[in-house]
Formats: C-alpha cells, structure tokens, sequence
C-alpha cells in the first residue's frame, strides 16, 4: 500500500447490528473514523467536542475526580479523553450493542486500558440499578445516541433523578445532547428538568450538540 492510498478513505466495515442498522468504520489519514447511520461516533470532531467540554471541569477539582461512569461507548473517544485528564480514576462504561463494543475493543483498543471495566447492558437499567445498590461516582459522562438519534429515556424525569442520586456530593454530569430540528425544543426542556432536580447547572453550545452540566 502507498502512503497516499493510507491517506484516503476506505471503508474496513460495513455491519449492523440489533441496535444499529448502518454501522460503518472507515480508516483515512491514519485513523478510524466509526460512522453510525451516517452520524459520527468517533474521530477528530467528536473529540474537539469533547475536549471543549472536559475543559469546563476546573483543574483544582481533576484531583477529586477517581471514580467515573461512561454511558454510551462508540468508538471510545470520550473514554481516550478521560484517561488523559484524569489518569488515576477508575471508568466503567457501559453500551447496549456488543458489536459496537467489538469495534471498540479491536480498533480502537479501548480494552487495554487496565482502569477501564467495560459493562455491556442496558444504560437506563444500570443507572436504575447503580442508584437501588447506593453507588456514587465523582463524574458521570452521558453520550448515548443511535446515529442522530438520542434515546428517549435520556431526557425522562427517573432517569434523571437516579443520576441525581449516583452522583457524589460535589460531583459533576455532564450530558452531550444536540439543538438542531426537534432537539431544540428537547433540549431547552432538558434545561429545565436538570434546573429543578440539580442546584447548579450550565450548559454549552458547540456547533449541533448542546453540552448540559451539573452538580
């Protein structure tokens, strides 16, 4: 292979899944970049969005931060991200779609990171579960979407409140979320239900997405 032909797209997998119809990798200028429904799910805009969005977690409070939990997998940009501004915490991350884990397990090598468990299961039900056995963590990281689609559950009120109450007093959530076509009525309604349960909330506009906080 020349070093040109590296440099252009090519498609590695065309696959589907239970969850998800259309799941595409394509590998261009030496890095994979996972395509759901056409929507991206990892490569160099995911993790600008991200890194902007870290960056809004205060650097005297990295230190605090030892226990994370990673709802919505994907490529594991986000957990790459995690690893490097917090290197000492412990992530578990959670997705429904054991081929989406498969793909991040064999191409982006989320699994050989010894401080990351991976869980593979329903989002909704592990933080319903998390919060009945009374387990807290410093940050809670929600990045659930199909394609350009975001479960219904992520704006729902229980879901919402059983967030509230895994995460440590003087802990962070931070939800990805979009703003374009329906999600812009979504997601001022989300504003509100993070407003009435958390008693500090923020958010942040990047481009589609809209990135809520709280604590």
């Amino acid at each position: 292979m020349s070093f040109l032909s590296s440099l252009l797209p090519r498609v590695v997998l065309n696959t589907s899944s239970r969850y998800n119809s259309d799941i595409r990798l394509i590998r261009a200028w030496g890095e994979y970049k996972l395509l759901v429904h056409g929507s991206p799910q990892s490569g160099s805009y995911i993790r600008m969005l991200w890194r902007r969005a870290l960056q809004k977690i205060k650097t005297d409070e990295l230190h605090t931060i030892t226990t994370i939990l990673v709802l919505g997998v994907g490529g594991g940009t986000v957990i790459e991200l995690l690893i490097k501004r917090f290197p000492h915490a412990v992530i578990i991350a959670v997705d429904i779609d054991p081929t989406m884990m498969a793909i991040a397990k064999k191409y982006f090598g989320i699994d050989m990171y010894t401080n990351v468990r991976l869980e593979c299961g329903d989002a909704n039900r592990f933080v319903e579960h998390s919060a009945k056995k009374g387990m807290v963590f410093d940050l809670i990281v929600v990045d659930l979407f199909i394609g350009a689609t975001i479960p219904e559950f992520v704006s729902s009120i229980p879901f919402l409140k059983n967030l509230h109450a895994i995460v440590r007093p003087g802990g962070h959530l931070v939800i990805n979320y979009l703003r374009e076509l329906e999600y812009q009525a979504k997601s001022d309604e989300l504003c509100v239900c993070l407003s009435a349960i958390w008693k500090h909330t923020g958010d942040m506009k990047l481009y589609n997405n809209r990135f809520f906080f709280a604590g």
